[in-house]
């Protein structure tokens, strides 16, 4: 590919793509949302989780629930994708069943325990909406995981709160290390002796937590010598800047302003609202609902749209190659 047909096609963006490769599978995806400025990425995780969270209505949570696994499944690929479901539903669908059995608020009984409480399809209702809005944050969390690494993080607070950035950085980078080392171990220990019943398996885990424990205290000395060697702590250190604020940027965060503006007014004039009890009552059509539902959709798949579109781009350079 010649540089004048990058020129020509205006596909200056490929140098600001992070490329994320999916495990478990040779092919590799280009986030482009990714390659926005953190305060982008921030500004988007922060609306669509805080908006998913607060908008306690069927409709906004369906379309996060959707719009969270569909950039979800983009990012980390099917496998990666099932995965993540597979560990929800189950605390999904406990999450569901166990409001009814408490809550028993609501006019319509759907049957009665065995210590005389009503079930209610108001209860019911409310547990499964709770369910969705917990698995779409989830999913939203593990898309966040994703693009915001910690050199964001870090670039973000470092100059404000630079002791917690670190901290936060560090954690998220130990989290998942600490479990990689535990199933190798794990897996190490399985190999060389299987195990005999359950005490086996469990004098096996320990020990295999017992290891992995030393070894994240020897790498946390390692760290902190790591640390000292490069003059963390140091008065008047500086630090280089790899992210820029540019003009897509801006418009980016424009058109997330806007759209979350018309998320946020009708439910604030009273157009759009949802109560699960005593009944359930709410608006789900009109001119209000309907801008809001369009506006958040909009909100949401925001990063997918930035990621498809440049895939097609490239495709499409790929293709005068």
């Amino acid at each position: 590919m010649t540089e004048e047909m990058i020129a020509k096609n205006g596909y200056g963006v490929v140098e600001n793509t992070i490329t994320i490769f999916l495990l478990g599978g040779s092919s590799m995806r280009r986030d482009a949302f990714a390659g926005f400025h953190p305060a982008v990425n921030l500004c988007f995780f922060a609306v669509a989780i805080g908006l998913t969270m607060f908008l306690m209505h069927p409709v906004f949570l369906a379309i996060s629930l959707v719009c969270s696994g569909a950039y979800l499944w983009y990012l980390q690929g099917a496998r990666g994708f099932w995965r993540q479901v597979g560990f929800l539903v189950p605390v999904l669908v406990f999450t569901a069943a166990l409001n009814p059995m408490f809550n028993h608020e609501g006019v319509t009984v759907l049957f009665y325990l065995h210590n005389g409480n009503p079930v209610t399809f108001e209860a019911l209702c409310f547990g499964l909406a709770s369910a969705v809005l917990m698995g779409a944050s989830l999913l939203w969390f593990s898309c966040c995981n994703a693009v915001f690494t910690t050199d964001k993080i870090i670039f973000l607070f470092g100059r404000i709160i630079p002791s917690l950035s670190l901290l936060i950085s560090m954690t998220l980078r130990f989290v998942p290390r600490f479990k990689t080392y535990l199933q190798t171990t794990m897996q190490v220990q399985q190999a060389m002796q299987a195990p005999k019943g359950k005490l086996g398996e469990l004098r096996q885990a320990l020990a295999a937590f017992s290891a992995t424990v030393s070894w994240a205290m020897e790498q946390s000395i390692v760290t902190a010598d790591s640390m000292k060697s490069r003059g963390y702590g140091a008065a008047g250190r500086t630090a280089y800047a790899i992210y820029r604020f540019e003009r897509r940027d801006g418009v980016a965060l424009g058109i997330l302003v806007a759209l979350t503006l018309g998320t946020v007014l009708p439910w604030m004039t009273g157009a759009v609202e949802w109560l699960f009890y005593p009944a359930m009552t709410g608006n789900l059509l009109g001119f209000g609902p309907i801008v809001s539902y369009l506006s958040f959709t909009g909100i949401c798949l925001m990063p997918l749209t930035i990621d498809l579109t440049e895939d097609c781009k490239w495709n499409s350079l790929r293709s005068k190659i």
